[in-house]
């Protein structure tokens, strides 16, 4: 009978220790190139239990787009275009043939070793605010009606 309990117990604490792993991945609504990488980390999920694929949207969020070009910052990516995912530590952009195998690698280093998640690196980096490309199209369409109500004036 003790050995069922302390084998109870056991399991019970290896599950409580199992790694959880935090991707984040980075889209545009509509992005052809960003539906591969999305079917992608789903079978990844799927294939490893401990993964958590938290998605954000960024072309019509203004918050996600700052967050997402804030990690580039602090993993130093310089170019940075959708899909964009951060695991570990490994940030990748775009839709690099390479970038599937990189991030499986990345995941299975996390689960075996740990890894914190990608949104305790806010604060690394020397980001500089940006407009998302929602706001620049605003700013350009505002900026545009202003000229012209000046030159009509």
């Amino acid at each position: 009978m003790r050995k069922w309990i302390l084998l109870a117990f056991l399991s019970v604490g290896f599950v409580a220790n199992a790694a959880e792993v935090e991707l984040l991945f980075f889209h545009l609504a509509g992005c052809s190139q960003c539906a591969p990488m999305k079917e992608f980390l789903a079978e990844l999920a799927e294939r490893y239990p401990e993964l958590e694929v938290k998605s954000y949207e960024v072309g019509l969020s203004p918050k996600n787009w700052r967050l997402m070009m804030r990690l580039a910052d602090a993993y130093g990516l310089k170019d940075v275009e959708v899909p964009v995912v951060f695991v570990g530590d490994l940030g990748v952009a775009g839709p690099a043939p390479g970038n599937t195998l990189l991030i499986e690698e990345e995941v299975q280093r996390c689960i075996a070793e740990g890894c914190p998640s990608p949104l305790e690196r806010l604060g690394r980096g020397q980001w500089i605010p940006s407009l998302n490309p929602l706001e620049t199209v605003v700013l350009v369409l505002f900026l545009a009606w202003a000229l012209y109500i000046v030159l009509q004036g």
